[in-house]
């Protein structure tokens, strides 16, 4: 539960006190526009579809600055899925992970910027910049294409059939993640971070979740969604699980709060579904005492 704290309404914060903040008089690039019937690369073209990146692990063992984690997790594109009944803290582990793999991460903040937030959100402290964010106050604007697309009209019918199935599929994501996905990751992956993904869970159907995460890591991005309820079993089609378990009233419970790897690591603390708590994970602890300080 998300209890602690007094948390002033948003609209009596202006975007000038909120320096991550996109609104709608800032359009390009980190807000959304609506939908049409079609996605906008069918209509009129406007994104070019990624090259295939061909990436590679340096090892399989610990991270460096962050050995409760493998290696893979954060040097070739994965995907990673987060959940809890605490969502500042889904969130701000979220944030944890998407900066340590690359600080240039990209956020999709599900939500309206005049709901009410906790003092240590993300996006309120203004921790995400806003160039990269992203917001989806209509969850619809988030829902794949999954209909018949003309793509012989955009593409020449000599391609080898990868490229068609390649191209295919970039052009029914949603118009955000296309525009993403444009901005190009090189050096080390991209990261697209969604927040609040329970909001929009009846637009993703699991059938079509594989394929999404296999364009973003394609394109050299790494996919991680943070869930703030009890999920399905969908999460099981990511490369990484973590559960946070515990009670979520007090500033200072976060301490007591225990990450649990439910899929993706066999060495380390995290094996084999052993509980850690936050305040043994660095990469994640000072994230959190910085967003949530206490006496």
């Amino acid at each position: 539960m998300d209890t602690w704290g007094s948390t002033p309404p948003m609209h009596q914060i202006s975007p000038g006190t909120l320096p991550g903040i996109a609104t709608r008089d800032d359009e390009p690039p980190g807000t959304t526009t609506p939908n049409s019937d079609r996605p906008a690369a069918v209509e009129a073209q406007l994104h070019r579809v990624p090259p295939r990146q061909p990436w590679m692990s340096s090892g399989t063992g610990p991270a460096p600055h962050a050995s409760e984690f493998p290696t893979r997790l954060f040097d070739r594109p994965s995907s990673v899925f987060v959940y809890g009944s605490s969502r500042p803290l889904v969130n701000l582990t979220l944030y944890a992970l998407a900066t340590h793999t690359n600080p240039e991460f990209q956020w999709v903040e599900i939500g309206s910027l005049s709901e009410d937030r906790m003092p240590c959100d993300p996006v309120r402290l203004g921790w995400i910049p806003r160039s990269r964010l992203w917001v989806i106050d209509r969850p619809g604007a988030l829902r794949p294409y999954v209909e018949n697309l003309p793509i012989h009209d955009l593409i020449r019918s000599d391609e080898a059939p990868e490229t068609l199935a390649h191209f295919a599929e970039f052009v029914r994501l949603p118009e955000t993640s296309q525009r993403i996905l444009t901005t190009g990751a090189s050096g080390r992956p991209g990261v697209v971070a969604v927040s609040n993904a329970q909001r929009v869970e009846e637009s993703f159907p699991s059938s079509i979740v594989p394929s999404i995460l296999d364009v973003h890591r394609s394109a050299g991005y790494s996919v991680l969604v943070g869930y703030g309820e009890k999920p399905g079993a969908g999460r099981e089609l990511f490369d990484f699980v973590f559960r946070l378990q515990g009670t979520d009233r007090e500033k200072k419970d976060w301490k007591g709060i225990e990450l649990v790897c439910e899929k993706g690591i066999s060495i380390g603390p995290l094996k084999d579904r052993a509980p850690v708590r936050l305040e043994a994970i660095p990469l994640i602890a000072n994230v959190v005492s910085e967003a949530r300080p206490t006496p």
